[in-house]
C-alpha cells in the first residue's frame, strides 16, 4: 500500500541501522507534513491493533494513516 505524507501522522523515525527510534514532536510532524506533502510511502503493516503501519522511503517512519482516527 502506499500513502502520501499528508495523509499520514509520524510518530517516530527508525534509526538507519534499525536499532533505535526517535519520538517525532509536533513541530517536526507539522514540518513532515509540510515539506513532503509530495513524498509518497510504501506502507507495511506493523499493528493491527494499533494501526500503525512502517512507511518506508528515503528514511522510514512508524505512521498511523489520518484517516483511521
Amino acid at each position: 500500500m502506499k500513502a502520501n505524507a499528508k495523509d499520514l501522522i509520524f510518530i517516530s523515525n527508525i534509526m538507519r541501522d534499525g536499532k533505535n527510534i526517535l519520538m517525532i514532536d509536533k513541530e517536526l510532524q507539522e514540518h513532515l507534513e509540510k515539506d513532503t506533502i509530495d513524498i509518497s510511502y510504501d506502507l507495511t503493516m506493523l499493528s493491527m491493533t494499533y494501526k500503525t503501519y512502517i512507511a518506508s522511503g528515503f528514511n522510514s517512519y512508524v505512521v498511523k494513516l489520518k484517516s483511521n482516527l
